[in-house]
C-alpha cells in the first residue's frame, strides 16, 4: 500500500502509465491510461478484487462522468485496466500552476456535484449500483478548460453493490475525507459530500483542508476536529462540510439545487 505524502494518503500500490495502442485500419493510434497494481500489492486479494471492481464500474457508467472504458484482461503481472485518457487536467494538476479564479471553482463546483449526482444514481438492469466514489479529492477530480465537465476519477476504494469485500483499515485521502471515515465508518452518500466540498475548498484558497506533522496526526484530526471552512465558501458547500454527517445535504442532487447558476 501507498502511505504518506503531505495529504495522507493511504491506498494500495497502482502503476498508471500511459499506452499507444496499435492503429486499426482506416483510425490513428489510440493514447489510453494503463492501470495495474504493483508488484507488492499483485498478492493482496482485496487489491486485486477492487481493480476488477474499477473496470466493472467503469464499463458500467459508459464513459459519462468516469473515463470511458477502453478494455481489462489479466496477464503474467496481474490484472490490467485501460481506460480513456483525458484531455484535461486534474483539479490537483491544476493547482500546481496557479491559484484558481472563483468564478471556474463555482463553474467546476456546479459540474462536480451534476456529475457525483450521476454516479450516486447510476443503476444497471439489476436496479441501483449503491455507488459512493469514497476517494474524491484533487487528484480524482478532473475539469475541463471551461469548468462545464468534470469526471470522477480512481474507482478503485469505491463501495458498491457488488463490490469487494472491506478489511477495515482506512484508505482514501486524509485531507479530504470526512469524519466518520477517518474514525472505520464505512463511506456513504454524506462522505462523499463531505469530501468533494473539501476539495472544492482547496480549489477555492489554495490550501489543502487538513495537514500535520504525521498521517496519524491528521487522521485524528480528521475523525475529531471540526474543519475549518473559509467564509468564501458558497453556503451549499459549507453545508456538506458539518462534523455530523446528519447535518449535510441529502444528496448530490440536493446541493446541485442549491448552488448558485453561473
Amino acid at each position: 500500500m501507498t502511505r504518506g505524502g503531505p495529504l495522507g494518503h493511504i491506498k494500495f500500490t497502482m502503476r498508471i502509465t500511459d499506452v499507444i495502442l496499435p492503429e486499426e485500419r482506416g483510425k490513428a493510434p489510440s493514447f489510453v491510461v494503463e492501470k495495474r497494481l504493483a508488484a507488492r500489492d499483485r498478492a493482496e486479494p482485496e487489491a486485486i478484487a477492487r481493480l476488477h471492481d474499477e473496470a466493472t464500474l467503469l464499463r458500467l457508467l459508459g464513459g459519462r462522468v468516469t473515463p470511458r472504458f477502453i478494455d481489462a484482461g489479466d496477464d503474467d503481472h496481474g490484472p490490467w485496466l485501460r481506460m480513456e485518457k483525458l484531455a484535461f487536467p486534474t483539479v490537483a494538476q491544476r493547482l500546481e500552476h496557479a491559484p484558481l479564479e472563483r468564478a471556474w471553482v463555482d463553474r467546476a463546483a456546479r459540474a462536480a456535484f451534476a456529475a457525483l449526482a450521476e454516479l450516486h444514481q447510476a443503476q444497471d438492469d439489476r436496479g441501483a449500483l449503491a455507488l459512493v466514489h469514497a476517494d474524491l479529492s484533487p487528484a480524482n477530480l478532473a475539469v475541463d478548460d471551461d469548468a462545464t465537465r468534470a469526471v470522477l476519477l480512481d474507482l478503485e476504494l469505491a463501495s458498491w453493490r457488488d463490490g469487494a469485500a472491506r478489511d477495515g483499515a482506512f484508505r482514501g485521502t486524509v485531507g479530504y475525507c470526512a469524519p466518520e471515515v477517518a474514525r472505520g465508518e464505512m463511506p456513504t452518500v454524506a462522505s462523499d459530500l463531505f469530501a468533494l466540498a473539501a476539495t472544492l475548498m482547496h480549489a477555492l484558497t489554495g490550501v489543502v483542508p487538513r495537514d500535520g506533522p504525521s498521517l496519524p496526526a491528521v487522521l485524528a484530526q480528521a475523525a475529531e476536529q471540526p474543519l475549518v471552512v473559509t467564509a468564501a465558501l458558497a453556503p451549499a458547500l459549507a453545508a456538506c462540510l458539518a462534523h455530523d454527517a446528519a447535518r449535510r445535504p441529502a444528496s448530490a442532487r440536493a446541493v446541485l439545487a442549491l448552488l448558485p447558476l453561473c
